[in-house]
């Protein structure tokens, strides 16, 4: 997160584009797919570790942290309006305690899941993002926070905070038409045509390890 979204977004090309708008619930990432086939591993900085592994009989993609800064970016295109929910199962086994994502000096993510609205132009150079974070117990679950590096672009959304529940796997469902305009005060735009997975410990240096399950857009 330390470079424009932006750029991380034009790099997608390499990526084909799914448009889908069935009504089914879409499974809009799998951890068991493979990585390379999946995914583009956008870097900022050092590397952070992804593999794809069961645990727990959960097929998920770990996180390490390596004094890093990258995330999985994939295309995949859908309709709000059809698919108003996003759910998704993750887990946090060790988690930067001194991270604060209000501060570029110390913005560190255990782990995030990124809704990207749009695509770069030259003519349109921010899109709006929603970020899910799991971050630090200095931020209160439920803080809705500017991104220091991408501020009126993109809106953190503290869903998990702190320590209690490390070592769990938790599923989350939110509503995006919802959380989108509560965090930019407008309506969303109609499709989502980008998501990320991100954890990073460049900042704080403090140690990280994350493990995300499956991504799914739930119709109405």
């Amino acid at each position: 997160m330390k470079l424009q979204l932006r750029t991380a977004v034009m790099v997608l090309g390499l990526v084909a584009a799914i448009p889908t708008f069935a009504k089914d619930v879409l499974l809009v990432a799998d951890p068991a797919a493979p990585l390379a086939r999946a995914w583009t591993h956008q870097r900022f900085g050092a590397a952070t570790e992804y593999k794809e592994i069961m645990l727990d009989g959960v097929a998920a993609i770990r996180a390490i942290g390596r004094n890093s800064a990258s995330g999985l970016y994939r295309d995949f295109r859908y309709r709000i309006a059809e698919h108003p929910w996003i759910e998704w199962t993750w887990r946090v086994d060790r988690l930067q305690r001194t991270a604060d994502i209000r501060v570029k000096a110390r913005e560190d993510y255990a782990a995030v899941l990124f809704l990207i609205f749009g695509r770069p132009s030259l003519l349109n150079r921010d899109v709006p993002t929603l970020a899910y974070v799991w971050t630090s117990a200095r931020i209160p679950e439920g803080s809705i926070l500017d991104s220091p590096y991408h501020p009126g672009t993109t809106r953190n959304i503290v869903v998990r905070s702190g320590e209690a529940r490390l070592g769990e796997w938790l599923t989350e469902r939110r509503n995006v038409i919802d959380d989108f305009r509560r965090a930019f005060g407008r309506e969303s735009p109609e499709t989502v045509e980008v998501i990320a997975l991100f954890t990073d410990n460049d900042q704080t240096r403090e140690p990280v390890e994350t493990y995300y399950g499956a991504v799914q857009a739930l119709p109405r």
